[in-house]
């Protein structure tokens, strides 16, 4: 018989259904055939995964962006299917020999690419893939990809499109929590200040915000505004380096990262200790929802490089070079935590991988309309939907639901359709913002993303330091940038996950070249894996 993965359990609400009734989902499922599996799976509006089996064959599937994972492993006798991974590892006899490239991805990345794990032989699902078993094998069913054709039409239809399916995708979600308590992580970026405008638009009153942090950083002081122009309460909860060290040596957080363990990417817990604050506090009902803004920043183009863009848009240049171009963005982007690993060979491994699995996806098309789309496929199949989306989790963990409005189904159809020149700095997204202006938040006078330097002392230090990488041009500018980070981004890091390291292992890697936290997980996650 057919099952969803999304019962009430001891740890929270595992997905939802906006489209179809849960069992609706199960009675298609013990009469459909094999041949109708990818069109019922792209008709199903949700977060969610599936498991079927029955006699004829057995099936799992994730939804378009992989927000509840599934993993796999083939055993001599059969196939043994989990949503907990560490399970099937723990249960089942089968090889568990480390993947070479699985390795350096996530040393590189922090994540893995395509459906590989750490171990070779236990498997994942891509975002909006399933999995058909049948006669003692297996196929996947790719029904839904983040790629397809650029639609031609007006700057100005696309921005009345999308407030369109912005109220409409909130109207969805509001209808079916109805009067549940929202908890809204708000800082003084877009994506949360939308999610707090909007409900405040559509009339939400049962909402609370919270920021945390170093005392005094910008991020929170604008969403105390933000939430006090839209009459939502807010609390602060800041963060020291002494409180951060506490809770990472703590037993809680080690059950943490084993409960989001998923062997593809090191776990996401970028404010895990203050979900638990707060719950502590007695601040949040017990059946309460979280809403954050992830991911508008990547699908409305917020991390389409420029530079990149105007060689995607170069009729000049021939597709082998245009190829790289891509391929080479997106290791700048995600696989440089450590400058040391980046060797010919390992750039070159990493890059076959990565073209592999966009033509696998996509196809060789080179058309220029469509190219961007390349780079975002990736990006979308990968770190997003297997590092970012984890964020759920620590919802999870503490026992709450969560809901994704900016990865609704409704947001990824429309985005991968919008041409590049209306993605680029975000240009129709921010427009559509501006104009709307949901809780009148979206005017000069509350700044977006301006970021400023906490502790205070720390700007005359840098400051100074600072002085002689400017006499050397690109170079001075490049290395400064590795400088700051080697020894001042520990203590400027306002979300304190730098914390998980002692600051002189940090200095001791100065010549290993990390580019941020993430690093240093990849490093130590590796580590772990391979003392076990």
């Amino acid at each position: 018989m057919g099952h969803a993965v999304v019962e009430e359990n001891k740890k929270g609400r595992k997905g939802y259904f906006y489209s179809h009734k849960i069992e609706d989902i199960v009675g298609i499922c013990e009469n459909i055939k094999t041949g109708d599996i990818s069109n019922f799976l792209e008709s199903i509006d949700g977060h969610f995964a599936l498991v079927l089996q029955r006699k004829d064959f057995s099936l799992i599937a994730v939804d378009k962006i992989r927000s509840i994972p599934l993993f796999f492993i083939k055993t001599k006798k059969d196939y043994f299917i989990d949503k907990d991974p560490k399970k099937l590892t723990r249960l089942y006899d089968f090889d568990k020999s480390i993947d070479a490239d699985a390795e350096l991805e996530i040393f590189m990345s922090g994540f893995t690419i395509g459906n590989k794990t750490i171990y070779k032989n236990l498997l994942t699902l891509k975002a909006g893939e399933a999995v058909l078993f049948q006669e003692n094998n297996y196929k996947y069913l790719n029904y839904f990809k983040y790629y397809g054709k650029v639609a031609a039409e007006s700057f100005d239809y696309y921005k009345q499109e999308l407030s369109k399916i912005t109220i409409n995708i909130f109207q969805k979600m509001l209808k079916q929590i109805g009067n549940r308590q929202i908890i809204i992580p708000l800082s003084a970026g877009n994506d949360s200040r939308l999610v707090a405008s909007v409900l405040k638009h559509l009339g939400a009153k049962n909402v609370k915000c919270y920021s945390y942090g170093t005392k005094g950083n910008f991020e929170a002081k604008i969403a105390q505004i933000i939430a006090n122009k839209l009459g939502y309460e807010w609390k602060f909860i800041p963060l020291t380096h002494k409180s951060e060290k506490k809770f990472y040596a703590s037993d809680e957080f080690k059950l943490y990262l084993d409960y989001g363990e998923t062997f593809c990417s090191v776990p996401y817990f970028q404010g895990l200790s203050t979900i638990k604050y707060l719950k502590d506090l007695k601040w949040i009902d017990n059946d309460a929802i979280f809403i954050n803004g992830n991911t508008g920043d990547f699908i409305s183009g917020g991390h389409i490089n420029l530079k990149m863009s105007r060689n995607i848009k170069s009729q000049s240049i021939n597709t082998e070079i245009k190829k790289e171009n891509i391929l080479n963005f997106l290791i700048d982007k995600h696989f440089s935590l450590w400058g040391s690993l980046k060797s010919d060979d390992n750039i070159n491994q990493i890059k076959n991988n990565l073209w592999k699995e966009i033509f696998e996806g996509c196809g060789r098309s080179f058309d220029n309309s469509t190219d961007h789309l390349l780079y975002e496929y990736s990006e979308f199949i990968d770190r997003q939907s297997k590092y970012v989306i984890s964020g759920q989790r620590a919802y999870e963990y503490y026992g709450y639901s969560w809901r994704l409005p900016l990865w609704d189904e409704e947001y990824i159809l429309f985005w991968k359709k919008i041409p590049l020149e209306y993605k680029l700095k975000q240009k129709l997204y921010l427009e559509m913002l501006q104009n709307n202006n949901f809780g009148d938040v979206w005017g000069e006078g509350i700044p977006v993303n301006k970021k400023t330097i906490v502790p205070k002392w720390l700007i005359p230090l840098r400051f100074i330091c600072k002085l002689p990488f400017g006499l050397f041009g690109k170079k001075g500018k490049k290395a400064w940038k590795q400088f700051d980070m080697n020894f001042f981004y520990y203590f400027r890091d306002i979300t304190h996950m730098m914390n998980t390291q002692n600051y002189t292992k940090i200095i001791k890697d100065i010549f290993k070249q990390p580019s941020f936290h993430v690093a240093w997980q990849a490093k130590d996650y590796i580590k772990k894996i391979k003392s076990k």
